[in-house]
């Protein structure tokens, strides 16, 4: 998702390497003021990672998560799936009674990088950001970037949320000229379809390792496109 603020308002100023220490450790969010997985609308927008862990996890499909954990809204000109909040306590639907996480060892990328955020300096690189005023809990402790997203496919789930990254960004600009142009929003619907189907439906199974299959799944769709 894209935010239109500098990196000065939604930040400390600073930009982070994974091996850089920053002040984000929330020590398993004991004693915090305010819990932090409430309200956040629709802004836990899911990658075909995080859609991946989360069915293995809870042993179901994409479908069933749709009936409630998860919706689909328009971020940024296409439909993508977010995680869904209750309707009757606007809490994230994952937020166990204890107010700790159910899904805690498959949950989203985003909710694992919290509070950090990252910041494309263009289509193919990142660095890390601390968020400003999103984290509630008072004192955070230094942690090193590496450690404190604790991925342990580090170099293959980089590829893949670079890979990721260009692939959106091309359906974005290929969308927008769509809407500058003809206008047309059957054609824009199928490249939305298209992408969910292929990407979110679609399970990962067999053998076959995931990042392995995404990697050939969004170089077949750039193909498919005409983007490549």
């Amino acid at each position: 998702m894209y935010r239109e603020e500098s990196l000065e308002e939604i930040s400390d100023g600073r930009v982070y390497t994974e091996n850089d220490m920053v002040r984000a450790d929330t020590g398993n969010c004991s004693g915090c003021r305010q819990v932090c997985c409430k309200g956040m609308d629709n802004s836990i927008v899911l990658d075909p990672s995080d859609v991946h862990r989360m069915t293995v996890c809870l042993n179901t499909t994409f479908e069933e998560l749709m009936k409630g954990a998860v919706e689909i809204h328009i971020v940024d000109g296409i439909m993508l799936p977010n995680l869904a909040m209750n309707k009757d306590t606007d809490a994230c639907s994952f937020l166990g009674n204890d107010n700790m996480c159910t899904i805690h060892n498959a949950r989203p990328g985003v909710c694992r990088l919290f509070p950090l955020g990252r910041y494309w300096e263009d289509d193919d690189n990142y660095s890390y950001i601390l968020q400003r005023n999103q984290c509630h809990k008072d004192n955070l402790s230094k942690i090193k970037v590496k450690k404190w997203i604790n991925n342990p496919s580090d170099a293959r789930y980089d590829k893949f949320i670079k890979d990721w990254h260009r692939y959106l960004t091309r359906i974005r600009r290929a969308v927008s000229d769509i809407r500058g142009s003809s206008g047309d929003e059957t054609q824009i619907r199928t490249i939305c379809m298209y992408t969910l189907k292929t990407f979110y439906l679609t399970p990962y199974g067999g053998d076959d390792d995931f990042f392995e299959q995404i990697g050939t799944r969004i170089s077949g769709a750039i193909h498919a496109m005409g983007m490549d």
